[in-house]
């Protein structure tokens, strides 16, 4: 039992080193110059064991990538109403401001942007699935609000950090809840449509 203890404690130690060599490569470097060469000698490990634990860096990948997506599907939330979605905002907008630099390059950056792309897609439907039904709207109707609404919350992210975080966080949070929920007409002066806007 002991020895199978110690080679438990093992695994987890070198697994550990691989993750902690391969998140921060990700936040150097963009995910096409990741080499496992390099990665096995930041982690001290031959590349025999690193592909023990791993066939690929994809794999590896993919690992973090349903990691960081457990950690939003464990929340349940609700869209029931514009309240519960302005709160929504908030919160992502709350967490992001303190997200490790891995999470900001992974959100941020053009070569991790798939990847994030993958986690978001998960995340909005699972979301869609738990919710279905919430805005009296038909299936593809309902798909389109989702999808608009989780593509634009990281858009707006995206350029906060492109802009240096220069916006306060909680202006941020305010321009996003206006943009996200109510659309362009609420910080567009008001003008008469050339043509009536169609109606859901």
């Amino acid at each position: 039992m002991e020895k199978r203890t110690s080679e438990d404690l093992r695994v987890r130690k070198t697994k550990e080193a691989i993750r902690t060599a391969f998140q921060g490569m990700i936040c150097e470097m963009d995910y096409d110059q990741i080499t496992v060469k390099e990665l096995t000698a930041r982690a001290q490990i031959n590349r025999k064991t690193f592909y023990l634990h791993y066939n690929s860096l994809d794999d590896l990948l993919a690992e973090l990538q349903e990691e960081i997506a457990a950690q939003f599907l464990q929340r349940e939330v609700s869209y029931g109403n514009m309240e519960e979605i302005q709160d929504l905002i908030r919160l992502f907008f709350q967490q992001a401001a303190d997200l490790p630099l891995l999470h900001e390059r992974m959100i941020c950056s053009g070569s991790y942007r798939p990847v994030w792309e993958a986690v978001n897609q998960r995340i909005m439907d699972h979301r869609r699935a738990t919710n279905r039904g919430v805005f009296g709207l038909d299936e593809y109707a309902e798909n389109l609000v989702f999808a608009y609404y989780g593509a634009n919350s990281a858009i707006l992210y995206r350029q906060w950090v492109a802009d240096g975080k220069q916006l306060p966080l909680e202006e941020l949070i305010q321009m996003a809840i206006r943009l996200i929920c109510y659309g362009m007409a609420s910080v567009v002066p008001h003008q008469e449509p050339s043509q009536d806007l169609p109606t859901v």
